[in-house]
Order: structure tokens, then C-alpha cells, then sequence
């Protein structure tokens, strides 16, 4: 009885941490013209814009998925899908379900956007070696490694500890391939990572507090208002060093900061402001 019960939380397990990665997927081929093309896509920017709102985001992301459909072998497309439903997910969704969905969509467009440089393709077709295969990205790359570990990671989370050890070599791999190319990409968006990880990871995983904070700290300098950093410093770190009043000065440095202070953060910024009144809602919870 008890290997049969053993065995069905195996299958349990393992269920949880299966999918199908992006370039495995078929993909259907449509026809459109070139100047509807090209008109989809200035709207899809247009709405792009306001990606804050979630029904704007959503309309830019409907129209990006027909502008896949229609040229699947645009890597710029597909960066902009994964992208915004990561951020769809992460800065508008509340249902967990929801956002688990929506962030396995993201990965898996980057998935699509990683295997569309042929030596990649070819050597995760010849062995299914990933961690092996990402030596054949390039910078130009860069994006779609980042949103796609970043949502795989997500996704990973709250499917639970078996989806989590499942891809963690993957999702570190890919981080670091991002920071072999790219150091400084997306408003420190590597340190930011480490940092989180160090946070949250247990110890003998990984984690490290010391080393999370160096690493937030080496972020903010690199980008000190890209708000998200300090949001997810207050969130991760000052609640994991118990420092109540480090977490409320963080947070009221992102409310006292304007929102379009790098514009073309506004939508990201007014988002992350979002979040931290909701953290600061909930500091005695917290604490």
C-alpha cells in the first residue's frame, strides 16, 4: 500500500510539472496583407503605450498574437508577447490560476523566440540539453531569454516544489546567459533576479541574505528609478531581515517618486506604485 501510494504522489508531482515548451508547439500560419500589417502593428504600439491599463494591454496583446500568426519568424513580436503577458500576469491579474496561465503563455511565446535561431533549434532537437543549447543564443536574444526565464520562474512557483526543482537549473542558466551577454539589460533586471533569489531561495538551494542585498543594492545602482526594485526589495528582503521600518521607507521613497520620472517606465512605474500601497496596506500583516 505504501509503494502504491508512493507512487501516486510521484504521478501527482510529475503531472504538475508537465508542458509542452514553445518550440515544440505546431504553429498555424496566417495570411495578411502588408498594409494590414503594418496597420495592426502601429495600433498594437499605439495600445502598447498604456499597457498600465489592463484592457489596453490585453488589445495590444490580441493584436500581437495576430501579427504572429501572420509572421511567426519576427522575434521582435514574439518578445512583445512575452513581455506583456508577463506583465499582464504579474502587474494586473489577482486570480492565481489566471496568472499561472497567463504566465506559462509568456513563457512559452519566449520559448517560440528562443527557437527561432537555428543552432539553438537543432541541438535542444538533437539532445534536449537547454542549459547546453544556450550557448548558441546571441545578444540580440537577450530579451527573450530574460522574459522567458522570468515567466518560466513564476509559473514554476506556483505550480509548486516539483515544477520549481524541475526548472530551477534552467531558469539560472538562463539568467546567467543573460548576464554573460548583457549585464546591465532592462534597468538592472539580472541583480534584480539574483536578488530575489537570494531572498526567497532556502539555504541549502542557495539562498543567501547578504548576498540578496548586495544585489538589490548593485540593481538601484545601475537603474536607482526603475521602481519595481525597490517594490520587490521591500517585499522579499526587508520582510525576510524583519526590518519594518526599511520596508516602509523603501515603499514611501516608490509612492514619492513620479511615476514618469523615465518615460518610457511610466505604464511599469504606475503599476509598481500600485503595489507598494497594497505592500504598505499590509505591513502589520507583514511584521
Amino acid at each position: 500500500m505504501k509503494t502504491v501510494g508512493f507512487l501516486l504522489i510521484a504521478l501527482s508531482l510529475a503531472s504538475c510539472t508537465t508542458r509542452k515548451a514553445g518550440w515544440d508547439k505546431a504553429q498555424t500560419a496566417t495570411t495578411m496583407t502588408a498594409a494590414d500589417f503594418k496597420f495592426n502593428e502601429q495600433q498594437a504600439m499605439e495600445l502598447w503605450k498604456r499597457r498600465h491599463v489592463q484592457e489596453s494591454l490585453q488589445q495590444s496583446l490580441n493584436l500581437l498574437k495576430d501579427l504572429h500568426a501572420a509572421k511567426p519568424e519576427d522575434l521582435e513580436i514574439l518578445i512583445y508577447l512575452t513581455r506583456g503577458h508577463y506583465l499582464l500576469a504579474d502587474g494586473h491579474l489577482e486570480n492565481p490560476d489566471e496568472k499561472k496561465k497567463v504566465f506559462e503563455q509568456a513563457a512559452s511565446y519566449g520559448e517560440m523566440g528562443m527557437g527561432l535561431n537555428p543552432e539553438f533549434k537543432a541541438s535542444i532537437t538533437e539532445d534536449e540539453d537547454v542549459e547546453k543549447a544556450l550557448k548558441y543564443l546571441t545578444k540580440k536574444e537577450v530579451p527573450i531569454i530574460y522574459w522567458t526565464a522570468a515567466s518560466l520562474g513564476k509559473w514554476a512557483k506556483m505550480s509548486g516544489i516539483a515544477a520549481a526543482l524541475k526548472y530551477k537549473t534552467r531558469i539560472k542558466a538562463m539568467v546567467s546567459k543573460v548576464e554573460s551577454l548583457e549585464p546591465d539589460y532592462f534597468y538592472g533586471a539580472v541583480p534584480r533576479y539574483w536578488g530575489s533569489f537570494f531572498a526567497v531561495a532556502s539555504s541549502f538551494a542557495g539562498g543567501d541574505i547578504k548576498k540578496s542585498g548586495k544585489k538589490f543594492d548593485e540593481s538601484l545602482t545601475i537603474a536607482p528609478n526603475y521602481l519595481g526594485t525597490r517594490v520587490l526589495k521591500a517585499e522579499l528582503y526587508w520582510t525576510k531581515k524583519s526590518d519594518k521600518k526599511e520596508f516602509i521607507k523603501d515603499l514611501e521613497t516608490v509612492l514619492a517618486t513620479k511615476e514618469d520620472i523615465v518615460p518610457e517606465l511610466t505604464p511599469e512605474n504606475i503599476l509598481e506604485k500600485k503595489k507598494a500601497k497594497k505592500l504598505l496596506s499590509q505591513r502589520d500583516d507583514l511584521f
